[in-house]
């Protein structure tokens, strides 16, 4: 017997208006649902068919020993138990068929929406939540549309065709199964009570497993590397522990409630045998009668618990929906303008920063009045200690942040102006690390430009020193690169990624630098690739080495939100200020070359 495995975490607000809501993105698939419907209807009223036609082969073959009539009504049987096969059949892939598509539907929405949320809502957010809205959420909302919704149409419709049916063929007998009927909500009752807190527990810890899981399975380098692995276990199998216990208490709910209605249903059974056996015996009753009587018995409770359980279900489902929901009514912080405006041609990448102010956190500023501009094809390196703002600066330069005050602009056109598309056309940020997606290396390099040809990717992979690697792989373009990039090594990593940068062909170049922990070979080879990704480009430099800082046209040095200096590596050194002092530390440190 199916129940529900998670169940409602909260309690629902305005279950309709999620229901109505839900129902709107699914109305191109209302013709098959009312097929599906009609089919549910169809196996409910042939069922309920059955009892009847082996009443009349009993009272009116076997006792009156008609072999003509019970041959057929065996054979009216056979008609109704195949009609109830095929439109079960049927009703069973309708159903599963409409929740499929809907639940492809809801993931490809949600998906599309999370993704164009900004990098604030990801800062904000635990990845493993985020997971979670995808996974147990919809595997709710898929019980619901696969168990829950048909179980609600077949179960109604049994409850009342069995009640009428019963009616039908002795009143006084259906009177005495209804009697029962106060005891069995009172027992549903209870049941859900204890059940709606075992299922609560169950979805907050299994959000609990799911956080630990992924946290571990992140940091598993740095596990390994202190050989901690006893100890996330022993953390792992603590959080796993309540999930297991809450799973416990919805054991001993449903092993409670569902033997319970079993024992009712038996007890009802005994009833009717004792009560309608004497009316046999004394002839107020055909024995036909009291055969159907008692299938029509064994349908009646069956649905009742059903529809119990389908509270648990719908519970979990519209729990899902208002967390789905709530998804999508998150709306961006960085929104797309109605009318942009188009850059004029050809682009260079000039970029001004005017009286910026920012903060991730409205009541904490992490920049302040920053007044900056970085002229069309210049390379200026962006230096300072961490958490002085110089990665933020970076942010708000591709956007993926918009200023609290002051404006950023790409050849005089403010960012908030451009079309997100034209913006990504011709602003590229080359994070520290080169993230790769799983796919081949054709499949990354092409990533900006899907409809690229295999000549002109071989051509960027010539230019950019790294052809000869690339046709030394095992299947060359077609290398599989394996979940974020784990077949290479970070430095192949990260030429990839400029490659990927230059196949974009953008007018301005924001990179992270991230080159401090390559070895020699490696170095030069992205210092290589770095000289012919700037090339006739304007480029914008997280520099966490004084060598980057050199061969910078300009270098400014951002501290505590604000630029304290601004000028060519030499003039800041002759100054012997911030950046002087800043120099010596890198080269304290070993990371001045």
């Amino acid at each position: 017997m199916m129940y529900a495995r998670f169940g409602g975490d909260n309690k629902v607000e305005r279950p309709i208006r999620l229901l109505r809501r839900a129902g709107g993105y699914g109305k191109d698939l209302i013709g098959p649902a009312a097929g599906a419907m009609a089919a549910t209807v169809a196996s409910t009223v042939a069922r309920l068919a059955s009892p009847l036609v082996i009443r009349l082969g009993i009272d009116k073959g076997v006792i009156d020993r008609d072999l003509r009539i019970i041959t057929n009504a065996t054979l009216i049987l056979i008609a109704v138990l195949v009609v109830q096969y095929v439109s079960q059949r049927v009703s069973v892939y309708s159903v599963a068929w409409v929740a499929e598509r809907y639940l492809r539907s809801m993931r490809v929405r949600v998906f599309r929406h999370l993704i164009s949320l900004d990098m604030g809502f990801f800062g904000r957010s635990k990845t493993g939540v985020l997971v979670a809205r995808m996974t147990s959420d919809i595997e709710s909302l898929t019980e619901f549309a696969n168990q829950g919704a048909v179980s609600v149409v077949s179960s109604v419709l049994m409850v009342t065709g069995v009640t009428g049916a019963m009616l039908l063929v002795d009143v006084t007998l259906a009177f005495s199964v209804l009697a029962l009927m106060p005891l069995l909500i009172v027992m549903s009752l209870v049941f859900r009570r204890y059940a709606d807190r075992a299922y609560q527990a169950i979805r907050e810890q299994i959000g609990q497993v799911l956080g630990a899981l992924q946290e571990g399975i992140s940091g598993v380098r740095v596990v390994q590397a202190y050989t901690q692995e006893g100890r996330q276990a022993i953390e792992f199998g603590r959080v796993n522990q309540r999930y297991f216990e809450a799973n416990l208490s919805a054991a001993k709910a449903i092993a409670s409630y569902f033997p319970a209605v079993d024992l009712l249903a038996s007890l009802g059974i005994a009833l009717i045998l004792f009560v309608g056996g004497s009316r046999v015996l004394d002839g107020d009753m055909s024995f036909g009668s009291l055969v159907a009587f008692l299938l029509y018995l064994g349908y009646f409770f069956e649905p009742i618990v059903q529809l119990s359980n389908v509270y648990n279900l719908l519970q979990a489902a519209l729990a899902a929906l208002s967390k789905l929901f709530g998804i999508l009514d998150t709306r961006t912080a960085v929104p797309e303008v109605d009318r942009p405006t188009v850059l004029a041609e050809p682009v260079c990448g000039e970029v001004n920063f005017r009286g910026v102010s920012f903060g991730y956190d409205p009541e904490t500023s992490v920049l302040e009045d920053i007044d900056l501009a970085i002229g069309c094809g210049e390379r200026v390196a962006v230096v300072g200690e961490t958490g002085g703002g110089k990665s933020t600066l970076a942010k708000l330069a591709v956007r993926f942040h918009d200023p609290t005050r002051g404006s950023v602009s790409i050849d005089g056109v403010d960012l908030r102006e451009l079309s997100f598309a034209a913006l990504r056309r011709h602003v590229a940020l080359v994070p520290q690390e080169g993230y790769l997606f799983g796919g081949t290396l054709r499949d990354n390099l092409a990533f900006a430009r899907p409809d690229i040809s295999d000549e002109e990717i071989w051509s960027v992979c010539a230019t950019m020193g790294i052809g000869d690697w690339v046709r030394g792989l095992p299947e060359r373009l077609d290398t599989e690169v394996r979940e974020r990039g784990s077949r290479l090594s970070s430095g192949e990593r990260q030429l990839v990624a400029l490659a990927r940068a230059l196949i974009a062909d953008p007018a301005l170049i924001v990179l992270d630098e991230a080159t401090s922990n390559l070895d020699p070979e490696t170095e030069a080879r992205i210092e290589a690739a770095l000289s012919v990704l700037f090339e006739g480009r304007t480029a914008m430099v997280i520099a966490h080495r004084l060598q980057t800082a050199r061969r910078a046209d300009r270098v400014v040095l951002v501290d505590g939100g604000r630029i304290v200096e601004e000028g060519t590596h030499d003039d800041l050194i002759a100054r012997d200020g911030a950046y002087a002092r800043l120099s010596e530390v890198w080269k304290g440190t070993g990371i001045a070359s």
